[in-house]
């Protein structure tokens, strides 16, 4: 083993940095973060130096940044030149730098890698490895599935070697929720040891050191106007990155959504499952979010007899004319069967100085009786969360003094019989929700699926998503879900017979018995008498269309 002199000399702030570098290896979750200029990033470069890891054989050491060029221009190129002012690079250790492999080998063996991670399931490629020092820079830039699975990865076999995780970050971004719930919730200013006890009853330590601006005294000595830059900045901004204010941004709108599992969730913790034939008769809703210079969002969901919005296609364009995405979509669409309701962004209908409107074109090109969208924003997203939601709903409130037969006497008395159902509901058992998630998007539909993390609470409302270039996907499946919650409360004797016919084929699935099988569809069919449905038009709502069950033949 070589003991490599570095020819320039690095000593670490004192304060929050020296705190966060002396942190024991008991500690196995380590988050330095607030503000802006704290020097946490060079922290997470030299702490292997520091503690002495490059000198065994055996040390693995890996450090993420959310994408390439962000670690290319930062971790990378300070590794290679200076970490901090004046400070040593990788090389001044001994370290020979591999382009390819982006890793960093020591004369002892030991190697330091740095890695990227641009989805979810880019966290996968790291299933058989073995890391004693994992770190993340920026991790309100990570997803918690990203950060929870590679944490398991990291682990030792040598009592000389530590098994630890060290991040930082300033706030905000689409990670800020689950990273300030998981470090700073617990204390608010930091430095105590959190004892989270995991789902499988292992107990782990964490703890958060704050960030503050001042930690750094060379940052206004190599950039004085530093500081001044950051009071320009919007309030949100300026809070969090001068003044490390955990509680400005909101964070990730969409908590609920998993692209996969996470470990210790239940199986339904899930929402990105496999393509799969959709059956002709299940109602189908198209829903279009326009564009040009934005991206055009078309999107297919279909509804299954518990009650599920299955997204089954996506068809995503820019700088595509309609005389090319409609009559595509058109075609993708001719063997669906059972379309309920076409629906647009009602902002197509407006006069653009041409001779048709936007609505008018797509109508044209595609054949499709388009309805305006329900656009109303907060209404949608809240909708949008409950189909995501995969945990059982909150027991509903029951009366202290339980049920009172006189009670229910008075309640239809005097406020009569609606009142006094509700009052009966109170004490009725609550069935398990067996259909969790209510939403279910296919793999295929990937533009929707990485739009969907990316969502934030918006700053001046927080029940409203923060616009983002690139967020027409997300319309357009609010659009899609609202129709879906308005077809199936506004057409339960029509659903109905879907799910009647679905009873039907699970039978003949279960029974193989094809003699039972036609007369159940006969009796179906000359029961549900099969003729064009036509629902009135309310409040804008556009009504089921078509809705005719698919002859068989008769034995």
């Amino acid at each position: 083993m070589t003991d490599e002199i570095p020819t320039r000399e690095w000593r670490p702030n004192p304060g929050p940095q020296e705190k966060f570098l002396a942190l024991p290896d008991s500690i196995f979750e380590g988050f330095y973060g607030g503000a802006a200029g704290g020097g946490k990033s060079d922290a997470l470069l030299m702490l292997p130096l520091v503690r002495g890891f490059y000198k065994n054989p055996a040390f693995k050491g890996i450090i993420f940044r959310r994408t390439f060029p962000q670690l290319e221009e930062s971790l990378i190129l300070r590794s290679k030149t200076q970490i901090g002012v004046n400070g040593p690079s990788y090389y001044d250790f001994g370290g020979k730098y591999n382009d390819q492999k982006h890793v960093w080998t020591f004369p002892s063996g030991a190697t330091m890698r740095f890695s990227y991670m641009d989805r979810d399931e880019d966290a996968l490629d790291h299933k058989s490895a073995e890391y004693n020092y994992a770190a993340f820079d920026e991790l309100t830039t990570f997803t918690e599935f990203m950060y929870t699975y590679l944490t398991s990865r990291v682990r030792s076999a040598d009592p000389l070697l530590p098994a630890i995780v060290r991040s930082a970050s300033n706030p905000g971004d689409i990670g800020h929720l689950w990273v300030r719930q998981r470090f700073v919730e617990p204390f608010k200013f930091g430095y105590k040891v959190i004892h989270a006890k995991l789902p499988n009853s292992e107990i782990i330590k964490r703890i958060f050191i704050p960030a503050k601006l001042s930690d750094n005294p060379h940052l206004n000595e190599a950039d004085p106007n530093y500081t001044n830059r950051l009071e320009l900045l919007p309030e949100a901004e300026r809070k969090a990155l001068k003044e490390g204010d955990w509680w400005t941004f909101s964070g990730q709108f969409f908590t609920e959504f998993r692209s996969i599992r996470f470990l210790f969730e239940p199986e339904n913790a899930l929402h990105v499952c496999d393509d799969f034939p959709i059956p002709d008769y299940w109602p189908k809703i198209i829903s279009i979010d326009w564009g040009y210079d934005h991206k055009n969002a078309v999107y297919w969901i279909a509804v299954s007899p518990d009650e599920r919005a299955f997204v089954y296609r996506e068809l995503v364009a820019r700088k595509t004319l309609i005389s090319d995405w409609a009559p595509q979509a058109a075609r993708l669409s001719q063997f669906d069967g059972n379309i309920v309701a076409f629906i647009i962004d009602p902002s197509s209908k407006q006069e653009r100085g041409q001779e048709e409107t936007i609505k008018e074109q797509v109508s044209r090109y595609t054949g499709w009786d388009l309805e305006d969208a329900d656009n109303s924003r907060r209404s949608g997203w809240m909708l949008i969360r409950d189909f995501l939601r995969w945990r059982q709903k909150s027991k509903r409130y029951v009366p202290k003094e339980g049920y009172s037969q006189e009670r229910e006497q008075w309640i239809l008395r005097i406020r009569g019989e609606k009142e006094r159902d509700d009052y009966l509901r109170l004490f009725q058992p609550e069935k398990e929700e067996t259909n969790l998630p209510r939403l279910q998007i296919f793999r295929s539909c990937i533009d929707l699926i990485n739009t969907i993390p990316l969502a934030v609470h918006a700053e001046r409302d927080p029940e409203d998503i923060e616009k983002f270039t690139g967020d027409d996907p997300l319309d357009a499946l609010r659009y899609g879900i609202k129709a879906v919650h308005r077809y199936l409360e506004e057409c339960k004797h029509e659903y109905k017979k879907v799910q009647e016919r679905a009873m039907i084929i699970a039978n003949l699935n279960r029974t193989q018995d094809m003699t039972s099988y036609y007369q159940e569809m006969r009796q179906f069919e000359n029961r549900t008498k099969v003729v064009p449905i036509q629902l009135h038009r309310r409040h804008g709502y556009y009504g089921v269309r078509n809705m005719r069950p698919v002859r068989r033949p008769a034995g």
